[in-house]
C-alpha cells in the first residue's frame, strides 16, 4: 500500500527532549545490543519542526548536523513509497549528543506527526526502529517504561514536579557507542529499581530518588566535567543528581517549584547554565488538522 502525506497549512511541531528517569543495563544481547530497563520522559525543552505546504518534498537541514536522522527518516519513507508534499525545516534548540535524545526526537516526532495524521503505525515503527533505539518512543512521547533494546514501550502516567538539568561541556566522538563499549558487567543490574519506579508512577505516586539508577555513571565519572557538574548540584543544595541516558547531561527533580527555582539560581551563581523543565505530554491535534494522509495506487 502506498501513501501520500500532504501538509495543508503551515505547522510548527515541537520535538521534545527526553530524560531517562533511571536507566539500567541488564547485559549484552546476542544481537550485539544491550538489554535495557529505563523510564523515558519528554520535557518542555524542544527542537522545532517547521512544515509548510509544497507540491513536493523539500528538506532544509540545520547546519552542522553530522548524522541527520530526519533526512534518513525521509529517505526511508520515500523508499517505502510514501510521497510527501511539504517543505520541511528543522530548528535545533536541544544540545547535541547530550543524553537528551535530540536527534532521535526530531526523527521520531516527524514520524509521529505522520502517524497521528493517519500513516500506518507499523510502517512508522519499523522505520523508527531502524533509526535508533530511542526513536520509537518519540512517536507518542510522554512517559514510558522501555525494555529490550529500548523499543518495547509501555505508557505510564507522568511524574509531578520540576526538573533541573545542566549539560556539561564535554564533546566525545561517537559518544553513545564509546560509552556502551566502556560498560563492564560491574555496571549491569537486574532492572528491579527502575521497574519499582515505574510501578510507583503507574499508581500515581511521586518519583523515589532512592530508585534512580544509571548504568553509565561509572564511565561518565571518568570525565572531569561530569564530576564537577554532579558536585555543583550537591553544593547548590540538590539532594541527588544523576546523568540522563549516556550523558553527559546531569539532572535532578523536585516536587516543589520553589525548590527547583532556588536550585536553578544557585547553579547559575556557580557559573553553570541550568535549564528548568517540566514533564511534557505532546499534543497531536494540530497535525491532525493540518496534515492529510491518503492511500494511492
Amino acid at each position: 500500500m502506498l501513501y501520500r502525506v500532504t501538509v495543508r497549512e503551515p505547522l510548527v511541531v515541537p520535538a521534545p527532549a527526553k530524560l531517562n528517569l533511571g536507566l539500567e543495563v541488564l547485559g549484552k544481547r546476542p544481537d550485539g545490543y544491550h538489554e535495557l530497563v529505563t523510564i523515558l520522559q519528554t520535557i518542555d525543552l524542544s527542537d522545532r519542526l517547521i512544515l509548510e505546504p509544497a507540491p513536493r518534498l523539500a528538506y532544509q537541514p540545520p547546519p552542522g548536523i553530522s548524522d541527520d536522522l530526519v533526512a534518513r527518516a525521509l529517505q526511508f519513507l520515500t523508499e517505502k513509497g510514501v510521497v510527501i508534499e511539504a517543505h520541511l525545516s528543522l530548528e535545533k534548540h536541544i544540545p547535541v549528543a547530550a543524553g537528551l535524545g535530540g536527534g532521535s526526537s526530531d526523527a521520531g516526532t516527524l514520524l509521529g506527526a505522520f502517524v497521528h495524521a493517519g500513516l500506518p503505525r507499523l510502517l512508522a515503527v519499523a522505520i523508527a526502529t531502524q533509526l535508533g533505539s530511542d526513536v520509537p518512543f518519540f512517536l507518542d512521547g510522554g512517559t514510558a517504561l522501555a525494555r529490550g533494546r529500548g523499543t518495547d514501550l509501555v505508557p505510564l502516567p507522568p511524574p509531578n514536579g520540576w526538573f533541573v538539568l545542566v549539560v556539561p561541556e564535554l564533546t566525545l566522538a561517537h559518544k553513545t557507542r564509546q560509552l556502551y563499549a566502556a560498560l563492564s558487567p560491574a555496571d549491569y543490574s537486574d532492572g528491579m529499581a527502575t521497574l519499582r519506579q515505574a510501578e510507583r508512577l503507574r499508581l500515581g505516586q511521586n518519583l523515589d530518588p532512592q530508585l534512580v539508577r544509571n548504568a553509565f555513571l561509572r564511565p561518565l565519572l571518568t570525565f572531569e566535567a561530569v564530576r564537577r557538574t554532579l558536585d555543583a548540584f550537591l553544593t547548590a543544595g540538590a539532594r541527588w543528581a544523576w546523568p540522563s541516558g549516556a550523558g553527559p547531561t546531569v539532572f535532578t527533580w523536585s516536587p516543589q517549584r520553589a525548590a527547583a527555582e532556588q536550585l536553578t539560581l544557585a547553579l547559575e551563581r556557580s557559573g553553570l547554565r541550568p535549564i528548568l523543565a517540566v514533564p511534557l505530554q505532546p499534543s497531536w491535534e494540530q497535525v491532525r488538522a493540518g496534515i492529510t494522509v491518503e492511500q494511492y495506487h
